[in-house]
């Protein structure tokens, strides 16, 4: 039932009375209330007391004015009457006219209204039905419906006026108050956020404590390294140490994933490549421990690329072991490179894994570059990639006079063969060559 154009149901007192009450108890209710869920009760309880109804119900449309989602229903205060959800079918057909006739539905029926043919036959307690929109500045932004789980209720026009008059009051507070709420909500997601990035930060910076900050000398030679980290923690790392007054340890690690648990995997096998690579152990069974470490410490699905070399600069001899890493190059003092292949698996794929010994000369005017899949992998704004053979031709070319000039170069050329992409993983080099001043 609707009113006709230019009805004007003659003024009942008590219907001004109860409109005046409910105008007086909502502005006490939201003085009272700054969460939204709170309003909204108060008003379907109100409005079902109001009518004698059974349920009251108020749904609105979510932001982008899609699907409308049932904020609250309940349930009149007589047992044997359940609330929840409406059926589907039932919300869109009946959101769906006030949406599009812009009016009041008044039905006694729902399921035998001829507007409605699809429900004919639905399973619903919603059946006699008094629905109105609620808007917002002549946007639609839900509805307010009062229902009865047993047809025949005629809604007289009386009825019709005050609902709607309920909702014009009701949906300007409903929308002061969701606005708040989302506020509120945008505001704990951003501090969520924030500290969750100081976190990381913190993580990123207590992990850059673990490799070296300063360069390593030894007689002529020099080892350096420089992580440029991506945004996360994780990734890679790196390490080299002496083993006496002539020997040198040094090591690459890139871990699979990023994140806390990257970062934690990590650390282990930092910590046991110091507690292992002794300069006492054999590589391989250094390389052994280590692996069974990792695979201890590992979930399912993780693992770490690993290098590590042990430099006899007295001897002349670098021994190695490569654990599933880019191949490092050895680059020979005619520009020859070599690459460092021999070892075995990643690290803690298989707790059981061996892993061989490679041997090459070291000896003065060589050089090492130890490098992660950061580097190779950089991408420019095309997606294609910096490359292993762009990579060698830099290396086999470029001779600088210390390790420190050496990663500046490689850098640069990284980067500005990146351009504007985005740096979407850690990048890391390590050199060991000799140090000439000047």
């Amino acid at each position: 039932m609707t009113l006709s154009p230019g009805t004007r149901p003659t003024p009942d007192p008590q219907r001004l009375m109860a409109e005046l009450q409910f105008l007086t108890e909502l502005s006490m209710v939201v003085a009272t209330h700054t969460e939204l869920q709170p309003i909204l009760d108060w008003m379907v309880h109100k409005t079902t007391a109001m009518f004698g109804a059974d349920e009251g119900s108020i749904k609105l449309l979510g932001p982008e004015l899609t699907e409308p989602t049932v904020k609250t229903l309940v349930a009149k205060r007589e047992p044997g009457t359940a609330s929840g959800s409406w059926p589907a079918m039932v919300s869109m057909n009946v959101m769906g006219f006030l949406m599009a006739k812009n009016e009041p539905l008044a039905t006694p029926d729902l399921l035998n209204d001829p507007r409605f043919p699809g429900l004919k036959g639905v399973t619903t307690r919603v059946r006699a039905v008094l629905a109105v929109p609620l808007k917002v500045e002549n946007r639609f932004t839900g509805m307010l419906a009062i229902t009865h789980a047993a047809a025949g209720r005629s809604w007289a026009p009386e009825d019709i006026q005050l609902l709607t008059i309920v909702a014009s009051n009701s949906a300007g507070v409903i929308e002061q108050a969701r606005l708040r709420v989302e506020a509120r909500e945008r505001q704990r997601l951003t501090e969520e956020a924030e500290k969750f990035q100081r976190e990381l930060n913190l993580a990123r910076e207590i992990q850059m404590t673990l490799v070296p900050s300063r360069p390593l000398r030894s007689g002529a030679w020099e080892a350096m390294g420089r992580v440029v980290p991506a945004r996360e923690v994780g990734g890679d790392a790196f390490d080299y140490f002496l083993l006496g007054p002539t020997r040198l340890g040094v090591a690459i690690a890139d871990v699979s994933g990023k994140g806390i648990p990257a970062a934690l995997l990590m650390s282990n096998v930092q910590a046991s490549t110091r507690a292992f690579c002794d300069g006492r152990n054999r590589i391989t069974e250094a390389m052994r421990q280590i692996n069974v470490s990792v695979a201890r410490a590992a979930s399912s699905g993780k693992f770490i690329t690993f290098f590590y070399a042990e430099l006899d600069l007295e001897r002349g001899r670098l021994f190695y072991s490569n654990a599933g890493h880019n191949y490092p190059l050895l680059r020979r003092r005619d520009g020859t490179l070599v690459e460092l292949s021999v070892g075995g698996l990643p690290l803690g794929i298989l707790d059981n894994s061996e892993y061989a010994t490679g041997e090459e000369l070291f000896s003065a005017g060589d050089a090492l570059l130890l490098y992660s899949d950061g580097i190779s992998e950089a991408l420019d704004i095309r997606n294609n990639e910096y490359g292993e053979d762009r990579l060698k031709a830099l290396w086999a070319a470029r001779a600088t006079p210390t390790p420190s000039a050496t990663i500046a170069s490689l850098m640069e050329d990284v980067e500005t063969f990146r351009g504007r992409a985005v740096q979407s993983d850690d990048m890391t080099v390590v050199v060991v060559s000799e140090h000439f001043e000047g």
